[in-house]
């Protein structure tokens, strides 16, 4: 079978199958009535396939489509049904050793048949001609497609013209904004989008250049050479004309004659000599046998020429499909290597904040992360530690009056060099102090005695020039211990004279260490209520700035936690821990916590 690719013409258009009924089976007239129009039809001029439809048309044509389907389903299966009732007939008949059986169908019209199904192979090539031209259309249209996609690609830091370079300044400074190119940013997104629509519309061009210059012109020289092979096989009627019937009736009479002769010879006077009787009979069924083997004959060489053909149309149609599919089998692998594994390898597989880290990471104007947030502790400065920063004690002392003999309470604190007077004990708010008295003019004269009803001591200030006169500042407490203690205190800070020896009775009365960092919990410390218990890590700086209020109950303003004006020790418990105890309650505490030690 020859197949010319510079043929162009589409040869015959093939109509609904009708010609497959059970009247073509029986080998009515009207199958080769149906055959004779087919072949009068392919003879015609060839008709043109149809480029494009209107969506209209198309949604009837589709529906048509349906319509016929389901005719040619029951028409195939009224053929089905009647072929297996001729073959239930014929393996219903007597032993096939009896000479009156035929086991070929003397009356078929097999060459019918055969035409009628390679018809219906060439409209099946039809069909897939159709599809395939269409598919090369479509094949056409993305490649255009494809391109328009390919000059969409606008992003504001590329173009299709320079690739890796911006045009403006302003897309310049849009382009710093990310990672560069092949680091798997945003900016790989516009060269792997033209890429692969660049590649697809050229594998789009070659695919459709392949279907029309190749797949589908094979396809039209197999559907004309089937046309050709329809009409030999009608040719071939005159090969299944038989006499079959006839020799099977003279068989019978003979067979008759024959049991008739045996009959006679056995059980009466015999007529006819059944040994001639026998020789006539065996003569007839050979020329029966001979007629009947030629007819099988012609059905296997109809039948083997028809397998042949048929495999060649199947292994055609095979072809083509596998071309198509490869055409598929392409397209999708160029998606996956050319857009999914890509951007699986680069954009999406990265965090979805990389850009922005690197971003911050590399503008001036923005602060990393890992940079972390200071606290006062990771600050240090010269002299952060001297000694003469600390403070020696604080609590509520009631001060009188210059001119009048009521007191008025406040919270001081005692430094190595001033002592001094604020409202609250709050030294996050409450940072000036409302008076201050310089150690360096006073001097501490006289204190009550134990057995007095009221415990005060007397701060002298020296006259210090001719405006500020001496004056004696008289503080009262509500215990004899806390007098003496700040008695005791100023009395010791204003005798000596010398920083460098203040510094270093400071630092052995507050347990210093040689960098002037404290080695236990210490109350001269601004960041601690006189009603909280801390721990030593909270205290190692003197400018630390939290600090803790006490607890005041609702109606006055008074440490409701001690009994005194609000004087307390911290101790060290056994354990590690501290606890604070005012002194007015120091005698209840246990036995092995320690006061603070005396001055000398």
């Amino acid at each position: 079978m020859s197949y010319n690719n510079t043929m162009t013409s589409n040869g015959t258009e093939m109509r609904s199958p009708v010609y497959l009924g059970s009247a073509q089976a029986a080998g009515g007239p009207a199958a080769a009535k149906a055959v004779d129009t087919v072949l009068q039809e392919g003879f015609g001029a060839g008709q043109g396939v149809v480029q494009g439809t209107v969506n209209s048309q198309t949604l009837e044509s589709l529906r048509q489509h349906t319509r016929n389907a389901s005719t040619f389903s029951s028409t195939s299966a009224g053929l089905g049904r009647t072929r297996a009732s001729l073959q239930r007939q014929r393996a219903g008949q007597t032993d096939p050793r009896s000479p009156l059986v035929t086991l070929m169908p003397v009356n078929a019209n097999p060459t019918e048949v055969l035409a009628g199904r390679f018809a219906s192979w060439r409209a099946v090539i039809k069909a897939i001609i159709v599809y395939l031209t269409e598919t090369a259309s479509i094949q056409d249209e993305l490649v255009r497609q494809h391109l328009r996609l390919s000059h969409a690609v606008s992003f504001p830091f590329f173009s299709v013209e320079n690739v890796r370079q911006p045009i403006t300044p302003e897309e310049k400074a849009i382009q710093q904004f990310f990672l560069p190119l092949g680091s798997g940013s945003i900016q790989d997104l516009p060269t792997i989008l033209t890429g692969y629509h660049a590649q697809m519309a050229s594998m789009a061009s070659k695919a459709s250049k392949e279907l029309t210059n190749e797949v589908i012109p094979r396809l039209e020289d197999m559907r004309r050479d089937l046309l050709v092979k329809i009409k030999e096989i009608k040719s071939l009627q005159s090969d299944f004309k038989n006499s079959c019937a006839k020799e099977v009736s003279e068989t019978k009479q003979m067979l008759r004659a024959f049991h008739e002769s045996v009959e006679q010879a056995r059980y009466g006077t015999p007529k006819s000599d059944p040994y001639l009787t026998r020789i006539l009979l065996d003569k007839q069924i050979k020329r029966q046998l001979a007629e009947e083997n030629f007819l099988h004959q012609a059905f296997n060489n109809l039948q083997a020429s028809g397998r042949e053909l048929e495999k060649v149309v199947v292994m055609e149609i095979q072809s083509a499909l596998t071309v198509y599919a490869r055409i598929l089998g392409r397209e999708a692998q160029l998606v996956f290597d050319a857009v999914i594994t890509k951007l699986d390898m680069g954009f999406l597989s990265r965090d979805p904040v990389f850009e922005w880290d690197d971003f911050i990471a590399r503008d001036p104007n923005f602060v990393e992360p890992s940079v972390p947030m200071r606290s006062l502790k990771d600050i240090t400065y010269k002299h952060q530690y001297d000694p003469l920063t600390y403070k020696l004690q604080c609590g509520f002392l009631e001060r009188r009056s210059k001119f009048l003999k009521s007191y008025s309470r406040g919270f001081y604190v005692l430094t190595p060099s001033f002592l001094h007077e604020f409202k609250t004990c709050d030294r996050k708010k409450d940072v000036s102090p409302v008076m201050s008295l310089s150690l360096s003019d006073c001097t501490v004269a006289e204190h009550s005695k134990r057995d007095s009803s009221d415990f005060k001591f007397i701060l002298h200030a020296k006259q210090n020039g001719i405006i500020h006169r001496g004056h004696n500042w008289v503080f009262r407490v509500d215990s004899y211990d806390t007098m003496m203690e700040w008695f005791n205190n100023i009395k010791k800070l204003t005798s000596i004279s010398n920083p460098t020896e203040k510094a270093k009775w400071i630092t052995e009365h507050l347990n210093l260490d040689v960098n002037g960092r404290p080695k236990r919990h210490s109350l001269l410390r601004d960041n601690q209520s006189t009603t909280t218990t801390r721990t030593s890590s909270n205290l190692d700086s003197p400018n630390n700035a939290v600090q803790y209020m006490p607890n005041y109950d609702g109606h006055t303003n008074t440490n409701t936690t001690l009994s005194s004006p609000g004087t307390s020790y911290i101790l060290e418990s056994p354990g590690g821990a501290t606890i604070q105890i005012p002194l007015s309650n120091k005698k209840e505490a246990n036995n092995s916590l320690l006061p603070p030690k005396p001055v000398s």
